[in-house]
């Protein structure tokens, strides 16, 4: 007997700007346009971005798992929770062995999203569980849709250390930079 697969709104198909909408804000929220030099050291592929002497290592999706198990520096022993597989951005300073993870998220009306972001106290946990060796900061990067209504969400995760950056604001690119470059 096989199982029908409904797809509608509101039951786990989202909505139908999802992708469209949510790869948008991907895309326009990247770090990459700040890269001011790619270079290898040691076979590593790493990067400096313009105004920060960080030399940072720049995955993103899966490959964040593939890189930590090439450099032993991810807990086989722990399966990855199912949020916390595919990052959307992440840099990882080797040297002074911090690990900034970036989830975006992107909504108009409400959702799932919603929901999602109260998880990043956990991820955090988590991730610090999978790379033992690395201080990890889970970072949002969330638009303006968040900014009304979210005061207690906002709240528990600065509580929590979690850092919230803004994808809208014109300055979302030069302050998450800043806050990597000044991170210890």
């Amino acid at each position: 007997m096989s199982r029908q697969i409904i797809k509608t709104r509101g039951f786990g198909a989202g909505g139908k700007n999802t992708n469209k909408n949510g790869l948008s804000f991907e895309a326009r929220t990247c770090l990459s346009s700040r890269i001011k030099q790619r270079f290898t050291r040691k076979g590593t592929e790493l990067i400096r971005f313009k105004n920060c002497n960080k030399e940072l290592v720049c995955v993103d999706k899966s490959k964040l798992f593939t890189y930590m198990k090439q450099i032993n520096e991810l807990n086989l022993d722990i399966r990855p929770a199912k949020g916390c597989k595919r990052p959307d951005e992440a840099y990882i300073d080797l040297k002074n062995k911090h690990l900034f993870i970036i989830e975006k998220k992107f909504q108009q009306r409400p959702g799932s999203v919603e929901e999602k972001i109260q998880t990043g106290h956990f991820k955090q946990i988590h991730y610090n569980k999978l790379f033992p060796n690395y201080d990890v900061k889970y970072i949002y990067c969330l638009n303006e849709w968040f900014k009304n209504g979210f005061e207690s969400e906002l709240e528990y995760l600065e509580q929590f250390g979690i850092n919230v950056f803004w994808g809208d604001s014109d300055s979302y690119k030069s302050d998450l930079i800043k806050f990597i470059k000044n991170y210890k």
